[in-house]
């Protein structure tokens, strides 16, 4: 079922990409040709990032936040250019900070009474229902230093700062990592997982590293505007790649970059 699903969403953004790569270009013909004398907003670039920001949401059933920031930051710039008396652009900062404020205030954080450090999967709840096994109540009960982590999910929220952590799980499980305005920085060097497993993530003016195996196969889906996603990886002893062993990188960049190391 999930499977289809994604080949639906796939279809859907391929076809909604189609369209506009052929809008873009009639555009650029009938403006070329002087057929039309059309707005020239429409070969800006927060129109790129709009365009950007739909396409996205289509590939990921809008089911990220990448693509709401990109139409958001896109139709803010665009705003001077319909109504220039207004000068929105000194207020963006402003109207950022203020924006993160209310959601750390709105966010909840806490279930069942306790802080709630991220999920953990499915399949470990029930784990630890039929073994007896101790619940992560706290985060020192699964990492072993302020910046180890063995838990098999992993989740990072950096805004307006910075994280590093390293992770020590051998059932690796994915995870989501969001960096709004700040940076993080993930160890995966001492994980293992088999099969296939999925790192979603949003970056937006951000930074994201990524220490992985060089034997690990990583396949980008990362979808953005005014991005770079680089694996830089080096494999100094020549290992072939793992096919059982697949990273799957899901998600948006926006005005940043995301680097793929090995040392």
């Amino acid at each position: 079922m999930e499977d289809n699903r994604n080949v639906k969403n796939k279809d859907g953004a391929r076809v909604i990409g189609g369209l506009i790569l052929v809008g873009v270009g009639a555009a650029l013909f009938i403006r070329n040709m002087g057929y039309i004398d059309l707005p020239y907003w429409l070969f800006t670039w927060p129109m790129i990032l709009i365009l950007v920001g739909i396409y996205s949401g289509f590939k990921h059933n809008f089911s990220n936040t990448g693509w709401i920031i990109m139409i958001a930051v896109g139709g803010f710039f665009l705003v001077d250019d319909f109504m220039p008396n207004i000068k929105l652009e000194p207020a963006f900062w402003p109207l950022v900070i203020v924006g993160f404020g209310i959601l750390f205030i709105i966010r909840p954080r806490k279930k069942n009474g306790r802080q709630d450090w991220g999920y953990l999967g499915k399949g470990n709840r029930e784990e630890q229902a039929t073994q007896g096994m101790k619940s992560y109540d706290h985060p020192s009960d699964y990492t072993n230093s302020a910046n180890s982590d063995k838990s098999d999910y992993l989740r990072i929220d950096s805004v307006f700062s910075g994280v590093n952590r390293t992770i020590l799980s051998k059932n690796f499980q994915g995870g989501r990592i969001s960096c709004v305005f700040g940076g993080a920085e993930v160890d995966m060097m001492q994980a293992d997982f088999a099969g296939k497993v999925i790192i979603k993530m949003d970056v937006v003016f951000g930074g994201l590293k990524l220490r992985v195996p060089a034997n690990w196969n990583v396949m980008s889906e990362i979808d953005g505007a005014f991005h770079s996603v680089d694996d830089k990886r080096r494999n100094n002893q020549g290992m072939p790649s793992d096919p059982n062993k697949v990273l799957i990188l899901k998600g948006s960049c926006v005005f940043g970059g995301i680097d793929i190391k090995s040392y």
